[in-house]
């Protein structure tokens, strides 16, 4: 990781996938060095998850042949900074979020352990919790071997990440593996959104200059037009779809991502030339729209991406630009914890 870059990327991690057992900080009542399923609802969303230790050791490599994905630079100060506590206070204090796609017979065990009752309950805020303990042999031996040839997206959790890197790399006592719970996309899938830009400013004539399509409609709603592979500017009142300029296709029919298919990819360059650095983010369509109509902004909303578009585009040696991804609902810390030296 080059120290001296503001935004960088944390390298991909090799495999094989491991996850270790672990006793969680401050909570006896889930039992002993274990693995867990953590389940937590909120807003309608039910996701569960695989929780365990994430087995940093492995080094670095290519893209293509690594199990853990990061999709997402960092900041190096913050990865510093937050290195830094956690050295202090020696404590994991809450999980990377990982996604991928696993298989059936690892679904059927989730099922059947959870058909249990839970060995912790909590409500957190806005959030249920529940959570129970792998930790009868056949489970572990049965998640090991399904795992070890596991990839998965870093989904959340990219300076956490990044900050166990630093500490291993500098041979703090536990930092060689990172809190992490992986959620089975086939099974209980995280909500991946996009986030949408409102900014200062006009968009549409370097747009226009860059060779996009923009194209006005009357659709009464602009929350409506929305679909793959455009974007929607509300500027000045008005409505315009923006289609991407034409690129070449993949060499072969080869299946690479490309702008057409991540226009966020696009947008990225194009922001860089429109005339304005005050660029707001939203999770929410309609948030944007509104502080735009508040603010006399242009409000740029974007469809959301596939984890698999995402994963293809890493999977490349690319990565998207930050703000790019939103994966929901997220664990609040604090449900799973675990000291560093509880290696």
């Amino acid at each position: 990781m080059d120290e001296t870059d503001p935004a960088v990327a944390p390298p991909p991690l090799a495999g094989p996938f491991r996850l270790h057992t672990f006793r969680p900080r401050g909570r006896p009542d889930v039992g002993t060095r274990s693995l867990f399923v953590h389940e937590w609802t909120s807003s309608g969303f039910t996701v569960r998850g695989r929780v365990g230790l994430l087995d940093l050791t492995a080094g670095h490599c290519a893209s293509r042949q690594a199990v853990v994905l990061p999709h997402e630079r960092v900041h190096a100060d913050q990865v510093q900074q937050l290195a830094g506590r956690m050295a202090r206070g020696r404590v994991d204090t809450a999980p990377i979020l990982l996604a991928h796609r696993g298989p059936a017979t690892l679904r059927g065990l989730l099922d059947e352990v959870c058909s249990e009752p839970p060995r912790l309950v909590r409500t957190l805020r806005d959030q249920r919790h529940r959570v129970w303990a792998l930790a009868r042999p056949s489970e572990l031996d049965l998640v090991a071997e399904e795992l070890k040839r596991a990839s998965a997206l870093l989904a959340d959790g990219h300076h956490r990440y990044a900050a166990h890197l630093r500490l291993h790399a500098s041979g703090t006592r536990g930092a060689d593996r990172a809190l992490s719970v992986l959620v089975d996309h086939d099974d209980t899938p995280l909500h991946l959104g996009a986030i949408h830009r409102v900014l200062a400013g006009s968009v549409l004539q370097t747009a226009r200059s860059q060779g996009w399509g923009v194209a006005p409609t009357h659709a009464d709603n602009p929350l409506r037009e929305v679909a793959p592979a455009r974007i929607i500017a509300w500027e000045d009142g008005r409505t315009h779809v923006l289609t991407l300029p034409p690129t070449p296709g993949p060499p072969g029919g080869s299946g690479l991502v490309t702008t057409a298919t991540m226009p966020v990819l696009a947008l990225d360059r194009l922001l860089e030339q429109a005339p304005t650095t005050d660029v707001s983010y939203h999770h929410e369509a309609d948030s944007a729209l509104a502080e735009a109509r508040r603010r006399d902004r242009t409000a740029l909303l974007l469809p959301a991406p596939t984890l698999d578009e995402v994963l293809a585009v890493v999977r490349q040696g690319r990565l998207l630009p930050e703000k790019a991804t939103s994966f929901q609902p997220k664990p609040r810390p604090g449900i799973l914890t675990r000291r560093l030296r509880d290696a």
